[in-house]
């Protein structure tokens, strides 16, 4: 039977890819089934582009060998973890408990395409029971499976794509006056350009990162932790290390390296449109890390990347992006690398606390600096 299950805001952003199993304490023989035909279940959706997550095994392998280091790189071993997270906590956010105990054996599955038939709604997952009966041969599981898929393609037919405009007024300067340009090419394909270089890593580290459901658990089970976020420390030869992440260097080239630098030292943000009055400040900074940056092919680069009308932009906050999630989940580190919303400044939400620089920042990069 297919249902629809209605929930309060989920603490993680589903995944329409995933199928989660979940069922209730006293309904241990349809759980010890799916165990026992975990491989079938997983292969067979696996073949059709999604992923199966019984939370028993998600937990244990969050926590063990380079998914661990990736997704919780400030944990020594998975000794840290809290394991006592319960397998059924989605129901934790049923919006009508009193219905938890009638949740059977299930397979939920999320589609983003009910969100246009039930705009008002918090959080909605739709499954489908199963029981004995689905694991005999009377009742092929394979024919339960193909009907979740048939339900998400029907779902996914019915709904239609919806677009809005975006206002991206120019907001003045309050520290003065900014030059700027009318067009808005960079900050339109901001997320494009991260879209499209993000998919050509994503195999590399697809089998490392975080999804859906695994976000919840890897915090959840961490959530003795402090914090989570690593201190940064900028060194007198211009090299970029997270002290609590075991002493991760993150590597860019010069110029990738001197865009960050400079979006570093502005924690306000800085508007893609303003970034030509930023050219003279990028071309100190690059000059510090390419001391032969005074050629024409660099300083063309410059002018490239502070250019509002020109690609460059988006290219080296992709490649910053990229340097930071091949080392660590995106959750961890969206904190370190550019980002923003169309219309509006870009910058590193980094709270400037945690980043220490060897050599003062002004002196460093001034113009008397040696």
């Amino acid at each position: 039977m297919i249902f629809t299950l209605g929930l309060q805001k989920l603490p993680f952003l589903p995944d329409s890819k995933q199928i989660i199993y979940v069922a209730g304490e006293k309904d241990e023989k349809v759980t010890k089934l799916v165990e026992c035909h975990f491989v079938d279940i997983r292969n067979h959706f696996l073949s059709r582009g999604y992923t199966f997550c019984y939370i028993p095994y998600v937990k244990h392998d969050l926590l063990y060998g380079d998914r661990l280091h990736y997704n919780a790189p400030f944990a020594k071993s998975s000794k840290e973890a809290d394991y006592m997270v319960k397998d059924d906590f989605i129901l934790d956010y049923m919006t009508n408990q009193e219905y938890r105990d009638k949740v059977t054996p299930s397979l939920l599955y999320y589609d983003p395409s009910c969100r246009v038939f039930y705009p008002k709604a918090a959080d909605l997952l739709r499954g489908i029971t199963i029981s004995e009966s689905s694991f005999s041969e009377d009742h092929e599981l394979r024919k339960v499976l193909d009907d979740i898929l048939k339900d998400i393609r029907e779902l996914q037919g019915k709904a239609k794509i919806r677009f809005h405009v975006v206002d991206t007024r120019p907001v003045a300067a309050e520290d003065g006056f900014r030059y700027e340009v009318e067009s808005e090419y960079a900050d339109e394909n901001f997320d494009t350009e991260s879209r499209i270089l993000i998919h050509e890593i994503e195999e590399r580290i697809d089998k490392l990162r975080q999804k859906g459901i695994d976000s919840y658990l890897i915090e959840k089970m961490f959530s003795n932790k402090k914090t989570m976020l690593s201190r940064m420390r900028i060194t007198k030869d211009y090299r970029i290390y997270l002290g609590d992440y075991f002493g991760m260097e993150i590597e860019m080239t010069p110029l990738q390296k001197a865009v960050y630098f400079l979006f570093l030292r502005h924690p306000e943000g800085i508007p893609f449109k303003w970034l030509p009055g930023y050219r003279r400040e990028l071309m100190m900074i690059y000059s510090r890390l390419k001391p032969s940056s005074d050629t024409p092919s660099s300083l063309r680069s410059i002018e490239n990347v502070t250019d509002p009308t020109n690609n460059s932009i988006n290219e080296k906050c992709s490649q910053i992006r990229a340097a930071f999630i091949t080392k660590f989940d995106e959750h961890l580190a969206q904190h370190y690398f550019i980002t923003g919303e169309r219309g509006e400044p870009k910058g590193i939400k980094l709270p400037r606390k945690y980043v220490t620089w060897d050599k003062d920042i002004d002196e460093l990069f001034s113009d008397n600096s040696q």
